[in-house]
């Protein structure tokens, strides 16, 4: 258990910034300290809204076109007061566009979800100490067998990143372990430009992964937070306000 009697609830999320530096985690997660304002996130969390609402409408096996995608898009601004089209037409204009090429690019072929927005949580065999825990955006169910998708407002990379990596097979272990279905395919989808990537499951993988999440509870458990500073410190949402954050001589 942590320092305030309680087991770690860990995510992929956690894991990532654990790895990226342990300070950063306790001013996030410990201290909760507030993560500066990104209009990007507020895009990515428009343009998932919507797309969400729209596959339901998929599962339901309900009509979809595109004046829906653009109703549902008009109906997160209204039920969302924090936002306003004139104040923020940089978002608004900016998750519209991310819309308009989705539905350019796949109209023809929306797939078939059998699941949305799943949450998990689970704990690993001979681990009692934490949980894992996460979100998955969508799962089908194709000539190829289950896949698991996760979308991306940015560009696709030329080869994947382990840190995707690690995200997709997280999700596959949550759903291995919470609804007993083994994917058969793990897929990034990034809406800037419309394209994939993916891998097949690695079982190796996924017991490494395991064996990272045991490390960050044990640090977490510990309240072992030692700053890891490097020139990593530019990419960091508490840089400005850390006082071990790297500086270039």
């Amino acid at each position: 258990m942590t320092p305030t009697g309680r087991v770690p609830r860990l995510s992929f999320t956690k894991l990532a910034l654990f790895e990226f530096c342990p300070a950063a985690y306790r001013y996030r997660y410990v201290d909760r300290v507030r993560v500066p304002f990104a209009s990007r996130l507020v895009i990515g969390a428009i343009v998932h809204s919507v797309l969400h609402r729209l596959f339901q409408r998929l599962l339901a096996r309900e009509p979809v076109d595109k004046a829906i995608v653009d109703r549902l898009h008009a109906d997160y601004w209204v039920k969302a007061p924090q936002l306003n089209r004139g104040r923020n037409l940089d978002i608004w204009t900016a998750a519209q566009a991310l819309l308009d090429r989705y539905w350019a690019a796949n109209h023809e072929s929306l797939g078939t979800p059998i699941m949305l927005e799943s949450r998990f949580r689970f704990r690993p065999e001979s681990a009692e100490n934490y949980s894992i825990e996460g979100i998955v955006d969508r799962v089908d169910v194709n000539s190829s067998g289950t896949e698991i998708i996760d979308y991306k407002t940015g560009h696709r990379p030329p080869n994947m990143p382990d840190r995707l990596r690690a995200q997709l097979h997280t999700y596959a272990l949550g759903v291995e372990r919470t609804v007993e279905r083994t994917a058969d395919r793990l897929t990034a989808y990034f809406l800037a430009d419309n394209e994939t990537i993916s891998v097949k499951p690695d079982p190796e993988y996924k017991a490494d992964l395991l064996g990272r999440y045991t490390a960050v509870a044990a640090g977490v458990e510990d309240g072992n937070y030692q700053a890891r500073p490097g020139p990593h410190c530019h990419h960091c949402d508490f840089n400005r306000g850390c006082a071990f954050r790297w500086r270039a001589d």
